[in-house]
């Protein structure tokens, strides 16, 4: 009968029915398969960046950590020499005083004794707390002469008379700069210190003043130092937060090291903009090598550019470390943090060996093929492990500008020293108040810690001299 389909057809149309639902069902599998392993990728790379934030906010886990590429010791297989672990003895100038303890019979059973010895040893110490106010505290009157001048026709004085009746000296406003910025007290503990030892009562405004005073002085210094730093074959750059809790001109401060001194400028309280490194840069000779981290600001400011090791190198400890890759994934960003970190200190080696024009040509040739083949992509490659080999890539001839040039290190921990004093301040007074507080801090951080870094010693005079150059 016409229409009517047999027993095989109906079969033949089912079979050809499913394989049509298994091919559309295979299609959706291949392409759920395909957007689940995106989104696998894509999970994996957020979540280690959740890590690193986590990291930042909230600091990393405290833990046994091999650091020995980021920073090895001077020699591990030397011990320590005993005479680390004692007291220098203090110089003749130093002893104030010299007591006696005579004996000249047992203490136990009055017998003389015999064969006596003098053994000498010292003791250092400080006047008791009680007594500093005593000692410390100056209060001075002063009687000061005014007279008419007939000639001048107005009233002279011997010296200048303040509008306050009492006022702060030189000495004292001298320590209660180093305590700010050195020592890196806050206001209510230099308050509190002074208060509790010398019985003196300051208040937020005396001490914003006296900071205030220095940093006025102190200017033509701050561009003094920056010169100095500017005519060296090498300047380290870097940066890191500086709120300004007031106003919402910039969160950041910077810092410019040379290669050669301790000379430092700071610029706190600003953008993370390319025109601060710019500022701090200003007039340098083209010549200069420029020492910093892979930020954008950086890359197009230098003609000569050191990218820093140690960023790179942190990023693939941190990421083999990481608890969001599998096991073969962190095995193979282990492999390639261990080549990294080898290559790292070959780098860090000869930089510090004689410079030799032709060998140092030779060596770069070496550790730039090796840097190559590190950094070559891998499909077995995370995505966060990939992204970093294209920057290193895209950067390589600026990680070997040190071998290039005498005195260049390959790294910027200098910097990092540096802003290490500035962590720890913010730390404790959170940043500034107002601009003109940064711009106060930017001064007083220039001078006195490159002071500090340079003359420890002799801190208080050379601060003195500067603060009066008449002063021998």
């Amino acid at each position: 009968m016409r229409g009517y389909l047999t027993k095989e057809q109906r079969l033949q149309q089912v079979v050809t029915r499913l394989k049509h639902e298994n091919f559309k069902l295979r299609t959706r599998m291949g392409a759920l398969e395909k957007e689940n392993a995106e989104l696998k990728t894509q999970l994996q790379y957020v979540m280690m960046q959740m890590e690193e934030l986590r990291a930042k906010v909230f600091g990393k886990k405290k833990g046994k950590r091999d650091d020995t590429h980021d920073n090895p010791p001077a020699n591990p297989s030397l011990p320590r020499a005993p005479h680390t672990y004692r007291r220098p003895l203090p110089t003749e100038s130093e002893i104030t005083t010299t007591k006696e303890f005579p004996m000249t019979q047992c203490r136990q059973c009055a017998t003389p004794l015999t064969d006596l010895k003098t053994i000498i040893r010292y003791q250092e110490d400080i006047i008791p707390p009680w007594q500093w106010d005593k000692v410390l505290k100056v209060a001075e009157r002063h009687r000061i002469t005014t007279g008419y001048c007939p000639q001048c026709k107005k009233r002279i004085t011997a010296i200048p008379i303040t509008k306050q009746m009492v006022t702060i000296g030189t000495n004292l406003k001298q320590f209660i700069t180093y305590a700010n910025v050195i020592v890196r007290l806050s206001f209510h503990q230099i308050e509190s210190f002074l208060a509790d030892t010398i019985h003196l009562p300051l208040s937020d405004g005396e001490l914003t003043n006296i900071l205030d005073e220095h940093a006025r002085t102190l200017i033509p210094e701050v561009e003094q130092t920056a010169m100095r730093i500017r005519n060296q074959p090498g300047a380290h750059y870097d940066e890191t937060g500086w709120r300004v809790q007031r106003e919402e001109h910039g969160a950041y401060g910077w810092v410019m090291t040379g290669t050669q001194t301790p000379d430092t400028v700071f610029l706190l309280g600003r953008s993370r903009g390319k025109g601060n490194a710019e500022e701090l840069k200003a007039d340098a000779s083209d010549t200069q090598i420029g020492i910093t981290d892979d930020y954008g600001a950086y890359r197009a400011l230098f003609k000569n550019h050191q990218l820093c090791w140690a960023h790179p190198l942190r990023k693939l400890r941190e990421l083999q470390e990481s608890e969001h890759l599998a096991s073969e994934e962190r095995v193979r960003c282990r492999h390639i943090y261990e080549q990294f970190a080898n290559l790292y200190e070959e780098v860090r080696a000869i930089s510090a060996d004689p410079f030799v024009y032709e060998e140092r040509i030779r060596q770069k040739k070496l550790l730039a093929e090796r840097f190559l083949i590190i950094v070559s992509p891998h499909i077995r490659d995370p995505v966060r492990l990939g992204k970093i080999k294209v920057s290193l890539r895209q950067q390589q001839e600026s990680y070997f500008t040190c071998l290039m040039t005498a005195g260049i290190p390959p790294d910027n921990n200098k910097a990092e020293r540096a802003l290490r004093h500035l962590v720890l301040k913010r730390k404790n007074c959170y940043g500034s108040k107002t601009q003109k507080g940064a711009e106060t801090m930017s001064v007083l951080f220039s001078v006195l810690l490159s002071l500090w870094w340079k003359k420890p010693k002799n801190f208080f005079a050379e601060f003195s001299r500067l603060l009066n150059p008449s002063m021998v």
